[in-house]
């Protein structure tokens, strides 16, 4: 008799899995030189940076992280033009303020873009009503 579908069809597929995975391979241990830390290069004191300094000493491997750290604290202290935000970033802009209260647009809901003539006569409807708000939920809400 012959084996079920699925039963065949998993026996394969985990066999097909198996043959694919590779052997575990021992990690290779670093040599002895390079596990040892290097110490740092000498460093000016962090107090005596000003904007003019060189960093450059405190970015170079081997540099503990709360050195480098501090150094470049001090570094954007000391320069307001690296304190301050772009200008022209546009990710510093706030989107969050409603943009339906800004934008006034001839698309309307089910009717689609409305021309000149339908504009006005539905500007002339919004006279009569006494401009008042329309309902939440109309299709004025929806831009």
């Amino acid at each position: 008799m012959t084996e079920p579908f699925l039963s065949r069809w998993s026996r394969r597929k985990h066999d097909a899995k198996a043959a694919t995975q590779p052997e575990p391979e021992a990690q290779p241990t670093p040599p002895p030189e390079a596990a040892e830390a290097a110490p740092p290069p000498d460093l000016p004191p962090i107090e005596t940076l000003d904007r003019n300094s060189d960093y450059s000493a405190f970015l170079k491997a081997g540099v503990p992280a709360d050195i480098r750290d501090a150094a470049l604290q001090k570094l954007w202290a000391s320069d307001s033009s690296l304190m301050a935000p772009e200008i022209m970033d546009l990710h510093m802009g706030d989107y969050t303020s409603p943009v339906a209260e800004v934008v006034k647009t001839a698309w309307r809901l089910g009717k689609g873009v409305l021309d000149a003539a339908e504009l006005a006569a539905e500007g002339e409807a919004g006279d009569q009503q006494g401009d008042a708000p329309p309902p939440a939920g109309s299709d004025a809400d929806i831009c």
